[in-house]
């Protein structure tokens, strides 16, 4: 029922339906470039995160490696 209503409400007051100016107007803008520019951003800061983890991990993994290979050497 919620839904119904909201979907109603959204359609009757056009002012939510139309795109805000990044996606429907001028690509040249500079509130279009700021706004690409703040994307690429996130996206170094989350890859960057995901190659650290992922250094770890593989660290991790090759010290584990060498320590079961020190381990069953000794015996």
């Amino acid at each position: 029922m919620q839904s119904k209503f909201t979907y109603i409400l959204i359609t009757l007051i056009p002012g939510y339906v139309f795109p805000c100016a990044v996606c429907y107007g001028n690509p040249e803008s500079p509130m279009s470039h700021g706004m690409n520019m703040g994307v690429l951003t996130l996206l170094g800061f989350i890859s960057f995160v995901l190659l650290i983890i992922a250094y770890s991990i593989i660290t991790l993994s090759i010290r584990t490696k060498k320590q079961y290979i020190i381990k069953n050497n000794k015996e």
